[in-house]
């Protein structure tokens, strides 16, 4: 094993005051940051100018991976940042996977930082509606064929699980979220609570209350975490929230 380390940074949802003191001493500590442009912005305040930083552009996350990999094999301190918890549709999987691949002695030490991801920070916006059980679920198709996005999403609309929802719809990948609604509306009503937290933690962040009847599709973006109610939920004053028992019981 190499000298250097590769720390994989999970950054939280955008907004400083969620990140980790464990991220923030990756970064800060880091001889190299490596990420998608817009996460290194996110951290424009911890960089130094003596630090190297490798920015990307959305599609090449395997690239990336490798990159911060050889920088670190080299023995350098890396930071690879990651928006969220890494491993939650993050940088985290990807990375590890490639690393495998190396020579146990030409692999540098790798480390993976948790951090808030999106569906947390999204909940605790609207109350506390994934208190109960949930599921995650990206819609994006790029790196998996929607065949099994949809089979996947099919056996959760009829589970009674809450739901969070990432990449739910872009400006070109409109009809995967259509069809969503689609099979959340026939499994679960058109009254299900739903809520969309738009740029959560961000200075921008908007968070709007509706239904699976009510909900318009053109409402929704890629910077939207849609969260539909699972069969525990309720509305408790202005909060939505799961409840594992009656209002006052025990959790």
């Amino acid at each position: 094993m190499t000298s250097g380390v590769l720390h994989i940074v999970g950054l939280g949802p955008g907004g400083a005051a969620h990140r980790t003191p464990a991220a923030t001493a990756a970064v800060t500590g880091a001889e190299v940051v490596v990420g998608y442009t817009t996460y290194v912005d996110a951290v424009a305040d911890l960089l130094d100018p003596r630090q190297r930083v490798v920015r990307g552009v959305m599609g090449e996350e395997d690239r990336r991976a490798d990159e911060a990999l050889v920088l670190a094999a080299e023995g350098a301190r890396v930071a690879l940042v990651s928006s969220g918890d890494a491993g939650v549709h993050g940088m985290a999987a990807r990375t590890l996977a490639r690393a495998a691949e190396l020579d146990a002695d030409e692999r540098p030490q790798v480390i993976v930082l948790p951090g808030v991801s999106a569906a947390q920070a999204a909940a605790a916006a609207a109350g506390a509606p994934l208190t109960d059980d949930f599921a995650v679920l990206s819609l994006s198709d790029i790196s998996m064929p929607w065949a099994r996005v949809e089979r996947r999403l099919d056996a959760l609309a009829g589970s009674g699980l809450a739901l969070a929802l990432y990449n739910p719809r872009s400006s070109r990948r409109a009809a995967g979220f259509d069809r969503a609604l689609e099979l959340l509306r026939a499994a679960r009503g058109e009254a299900t609570p739903v809520v969309l937290a738009h740029d959560v933690t961000r200075p921008d962040e908007r968070i709007e209350r509706t239904t699976l009847g009510a909900l318009d599709p053109e409402r929704v973006t890629m910077r939207t975490v849609v969260l539909v109610s699972g069969d525990s939920a309720a509305e408790v004053g202005p909060w939505l929230v799961a409840l594992r028992g009656p209002v006052g019981a025990a959790t």
